[in-house]
């Protein structure tokens, strides 16, 4: 090889290197709070009157109650957020004519995948099956998501799903998030909703939830409760709306979120209701509803 070319081959590696390692640099070095410290996180989403979603604010804008009484806010990041994700599909039979639009809608969510971000995917009907590693692009498990699919699809296990989707993130730390299509119409879970919402609590997960209109099922009213718990949303398709957009607007949020933190009250092992409000009038604030304190020995969850 000549000098010259040499030269071009060693300016393309310097143009190329830094935007990948940078990325990872800052998803490999931003702290670790749940490992570190008693540091609670807490993602928010602000939307005005209008559902917009708000992304210029600042610490100062931002009030945060521990069980009632305000914390001092220790942590506060703005700006884009990388995410980690565990995309799970409904495959149920009252579903079947909808699945096509099901996968298309994913390979537009992958699309919106910024450095940094890392995703899994999984299907259900009367089984979950998971592909528990996470990728920085989710073509292949796409192109992958008919392989082992039951022949014969026999109900919805959508809290199995839930469930088998936050044990997968379980390990992970930073924002966790599930987001889940389906009609909402569970009739073959063996886990119980309220273990489930137990263990989504104690580990400070996401849900997020598409409720798609299929032979059955909807409303979802436990769904629902789960998403607002968690901090995340429940978005009802209506026969007009497009899917793809949804899930555009599903990773714009995802994407402007604030990272909030403050040091956990007390060291007793149990459940503190969390409140995030926004000094400034015509503003709310979407987050979650509670952590799982560390107990005085520093185990506990949901930090």
């Amino acid at each position: 090889m000549n000098v010259r070319r040499l030269s071009a081959t060693v300016l393309l590696a310097l143009v190329w290197l830094p935007a990948e390692s940078s990325a990872d640099r800052a998803r490999q070095t931003r702290p670790q709070f749940r490992a570190a410290s008693n540091t609670v996180e807490v993602y928010a989403t602000v939307v005005d009157r209008a559902g917009r979603l708000v992304p210029d604010l600042t610490q100062g804008d931002f009030e945060v109650q521990d069980s009632g009484k305000t914390q001092a806010i220790t942590v506060f990041e703005a700006g884009v957020q990388p995410i980690t994700i565990a995309i799970m599909l409904d495959e149920s039979p009252s579903l079947f004519e909808s699945s096509e639009r099901l996968v298309s809608a994913v390979s537009a969510f992958n699309r919106s995948f910024l450095p940094g971000d890392r995703g899994m995917l999984g299907a259900f009907s009367h089984k979950v099956r998971i592909e528990p590693q996470l990728s920085r692009n989710l073509r292949q498990p796409i192109a992958n998501i008919d392989e082992g699919r039951p022949r014969f699809p026999s109900g919805t296990a959508l809290w199995d799903a839930i469930d088998t989707a936050g044990r997968a993130l379980g390990s992970e730390t930073g924002r966790r998030v599930i987001l889940v299509l389906t009609d909402a119409e569970d009739n073959c879970s063996r886990q119980d909703p309220d273990d489930v919402r137990r263990r989504v609590e104690r580990n400070g997960t996401m849900v997020y939830a598409v409720g798609v209109k299929g032979d059955g099922g909807l409303p979802a009213r436990d769904l629902r409760d789960l998403t607002r718990d968690s901090g995340g949303f429940y978005f009802e398709l209506k026969p007009a709306d497009e899917l793809v957009s949804t899930f555009a607007r599903v990773a714009d949020e995802l994407h402007r979120q604030y990272l909030i933190g403050f040091s956990a009250a007390s060291l007793d092992g149990k459940t503190h209701d969390i409140s995030v409000k926004i000094k400034k009038p015509g503003l709310t604030a979407r987050a979650r509803k509670a952590y799982v304190a560390p107990g005085s020995g520093g185990a506990g969850g949901g930090l």
